[in-house]
């Protein structure tokens, strides 16, 4: 089969939830020819959903190598390193991927929640200040983009609002009630 087309199939295998399937399929597009970021990206969300980190942690690594200008493996192997806790490491890849795309607002907004978790509140206040407006105007968009940092965000708002004996962020009122309303699923 020609790359383009199992590369295809792959995808379609991913969407329906056959990711076991896809990663099979993305593998002999890459066999083929397939454009090996495209597949290393793909083979790294595919792990990721099957919670297999090491695993997708080698898939975006390799995706970076192959091309070092695309935000998308920062930003997920920031996602990795935050379920693992490496808030640091995560901090470095959302930079990156910033870097390469400063419009990359759920970048901003992981980046945030990761400075409040390591207790850098200047910085995590910087980061929320700047995507809180964006919040208010689409809540479902960012609930949808930003699934994957929301258990970390829960323990961030902790911070925030003074619940844990932690230095707090200055945000008022109305950025506070954005974010709650976010974290609540409101819209």
């Amino acid at each position: 089969m020609d790359p383009k087309e199992l590369l295809g199939k792959a995808q379609i295998l991913f969407v329906e939830g056959n990711e076991e399937e896809s990663i099979k399929v993305f593998t002999q597009a890459l066999d083929a020819g397939a454009d090996p970021f495209i597949v290393y990206l793909s083979l790294g969300v595919a792990h990721m959903k099957l919670k297999k980190p090491d695993k997708a942690m080698e898939d975006f690594n390799k995706a970076i190598e192959a091309n070092s200008k695309n935000p998308r493996p920062y930003y997920y192997r920031a996602m990795l390193y935050m379920d693992s806790d490496e808030y640091a490491k995560a901090i470095t890849d959302l930079t990156s991927a910033l870097e390469l795309k400063p419009d990359l607002h759920f970048a901003k907004f992981a980046r945030a929640t990761a400075h409040g978790r390591l207790g850098n509140i200047d910085e995590s206040a910087a980061d929320f200040k700047t995507v809180i407006p964006l919040m208010a105007e689409n809540m479902q968009s960012f609930a949808d983009q930003y699934g994957m940092v929301r258990t970390q965000m829960g323990k961030v708002m902790a911070q925030l609002s003074g619940e844990r004996e932690t230095p707090t962020v200055q945000l008022n009122e109305q950025e506070m009630g954005t974010l709650k309303k976010w974290l609540d699923g409101d819209k």
